[in-house]
């Protein structure tokens, strides 16, 4: 089979191009040298759909921050992936940048933007400590796991036609006269468009496509994550006034009921995720500047992600040298929220139509984290292994891991049934559930209990007996 596009990196953006691709009616495969879709920066992502007041006015983050807003509500509805518009507050001591964001807000088409002195803070939010002295509410800022985001996308895409190809780590690439003919060695790929879409590791992509490469800057943020319900933020996003070149370290729910923190904003020489003493301390302390009840003794885990610029402003746009490539890179924040609308805007390069096809929609997978105890016995007698619980702190049951693995991405690690069914993530970080995971990944795959791995293909957990 030629492709129409073939589009090379499977993280929220790259997802969601697929899947407006595949939308509009194109025939597509999705490219991506890991085990799975969203293993790199979108799964280490604070999950914030920004609601736009920070972008520079006129700037591609700007417009797509506040398109891809308005295209999320609808977007999760379609694909079952929780979305929440929880409101935001940017809090600080100086009034000066606090109605400069608001003016620069307002310039961009947000609604719902409210300045706040300290009277009217502390009424939603008890706990700020005595410094705060005015702040800014935006009531569209909204909260989504990245993840499922990119899951959701990626299954809805393959179901509706497209391809998916995991593992598939591009070594090869020559123009001939029907496309471009893609090789990792094993199997090659023809495809008459590409798109870009590699994050960190767009240059290197770029070397084997002859395509622009750019000068990337690296990133690094950290974060804790705490327990469910660690401290109560008031169900709010908090940051506080934004600097130069970050959006501060925040304190905000997740879809899951977690407190995520952070993150910092080093600047790094690669893609390296390690997290460091300085960087959790840098952390803890901003975030004490701020609010008087974030207690960072119950944290179930802490990590980092990388994110990616290239100068002041997200690049979208076609190869200079190469018509038919078109080059999405530097896309940090507010990247995620603005996924959705930069698909947009591969559509109108590609000269593309923006309607869409009538759609087959995903099956939600029931959960049982939740339900009431008759909803619960509803479930077990429709499939017993709902009656299963392999993660205890989570309450995910057989079923609902069984049903992630045949889904149209067809997880095949320990990590990727933790993106999907949370198996993993509670308290004791899969300390209970790990082996039962293997063994049901195992079982489902007709694979040796030996092959399954943690991540991608270098992360075997098993790997021999002792005699």
């Amino acid at each position: 089979m030629v492709y129409d596009v073939a589009v090379i990196g499977a993280g929220i953006v790259g997802t969601a191009i697929f899947n407006k691709l595949i939308r509009v009616g194109e025939k597509v495969v999705l490219i991506e040298k890991n085990n799975d879709v969203a293993t790199g920066t979108t799964k280490a992502n604070s999950g914030i759909v920004h609601a736009g007041f920070d972008a520079h006015t006129g700037t591609l983050k700007a417009k797509l921050n506040v398109r891809g807003a308005q295209l999320y509500p609808s977007l999760c509805e379609e694909l079952h992936v929780p979305y929440m518009r929880n409101g935001a507050l940017v809090i600080g001591d100086d009034i000066n940048v606090v109605e400069e964001l608001y003016e620069r807000g307002y310039a961009n088409g947000v609604q719902g933007l409210q300045i706040l002195n300290r009277d009217a803070i502390l009424k939603m939010l008890p706990s700020i400590t005595d410094n705060i002295t005015c702040g800014l509410y935006a009531g569209t800022s909204a909260i989504v796991s990245p993840y499922s985001m990119a899951i959701a996308l990626a299954d809805e895409g393959i179901l509706n036609g497209g391809t998916l190809l995991l593992n598939f780590d591009t070594k090869h690439v020559s123009k001939e006269s029907d496309g471009y003919h893609i090789s990792d060695g094993k199997q090659m790929v023809i495809a008459r468009s590409i798109v870009l879409a590699c994050g960190g590791e767009h240059n290197s992509i770029a070397s084997i496509f002859g395509a622009t490469q750019y000068d990337i800057k690296y990133r690094r943020g950290e974060y804790y994550l705490l327990d469910v319900n660690a401290c109560d933020v008031g169900g709010y996003t908090i940051f506080p006034l934004p600097s130069s070149t970050s959006k501060g370290v925040l304190v905000s729910p997740t879809c899951s009921g977690n407190i995520i923190v952070g993150p910092t904003s080093t600047l790094s020489d690669n893609n390296s995720t390690r997290t460091t003493i300085d960087g959790l301390q840098y952390v803890k302390e901003s975030v004490s500047r701020m609010l008087t009840n974030v207690d960072l003794r119950k944290t179930i885990r802490v990590f980092a992600g990388v994110r990616t610029l290239v100068g002041d402003d997200f690049v979208i746009e076609r190869d200079k040298n190469n018509p038919d490539i078109i080059c999405v890179a530097g896309i940090c924040s507010p990247g995620l929220t603005a996924a959705p609308a930069i698909a947009e805007e591969v559509v109108k390069l590609l000269n593309l139509d923006l309607n869409e096809k009538k759609m087959k929609r995903l099956p939600e997978i029931k959960t049982i984290r939740g339900q009431s105890a008759e909803d619960i016995d509803r479930l077990i007698s429709i499939d017993s292994n709902y009656g299963k619980i392999v993660c205890r702190c989570e309450c995910v049951s057989e079923a609902e891991i069984v049903q992630a693995i045949h889904t149209p991405t067809r997880p095949m690690s320990i990590d990727a049934i933790k993106r999907r069914v949370r198996a993993g993530m509670g308290r004791c970080q899969g300390g209970f559930c790990f082996s039962r995971v293997m063994e049901i990944l195992a079982r489902e795959y007709h694979v040796s209990i030996d092959d399954i791995v943690k991540e991608n293909k270098n992360s075997r957990v098993i790997i021999g007996d002792i005699n």
